[in-house]
């Protein structure tokens, strides 16, 4: 219980970057969302921005990612918010139907592709959460 007050009030600082929120389009019914059954996963990753980056291009890429990756297999909800109290910092909240899907999915073109650049930009720090189904 201390563990989701802590989350809910690191959350409650931030807000959505983008205009609308959507869930993730992967059908959970598919055989590969199915392939392996076990506890949710729940991906908190806060990110820091270089006092030099462009927070332009953090949220272009980082808004690139969450479309793509809301596409994957056993996506269940990923979104990119910005902190409203503090200047340069942002966090992802992603939720994967299971492990297996979630190893996937950073093998995929798009999480090799924007996530270094990510790295570039700024630090992060994550933390990773099992969710009983």
């Amino acid at each position: 219980m201390k563990l989701l007050t802590i989350s809910l009030a690191a959350l409650s600082v931030f807000m959505l970057n983008s205009c609308c929120r959507t869930a993730c389009q992967a059908d959970p019914a598919s055989d590969t969302g199915n392939q392996n059954t076990g506890n949710q996963i729940r991906i908190n990753v806060f990110f820091t921005a270089n006092n030099d980056a462009d927070i332009q291009e953090i949220k272009a890429v980082a808004d690139s990612l969450v479309t793509a990756s809301r596409n994957d297999a056993g996506c269940i909800d990923y979104d990119f918010l910005e902190s409203t109290t503090t200047p340069g910092l942002f966090m992802i909240i992603e939720t994967w139907e299971n492990d297996s899907l979630l190893k996937i999915h950073s093998q995929a073109p798009h999480f090799k592709k924007y996530v270094p650049r990510l790295n570039e930009l700024g630090q992060t720090s994550s933390r990773r959460f099992s969710i009983e189904n």
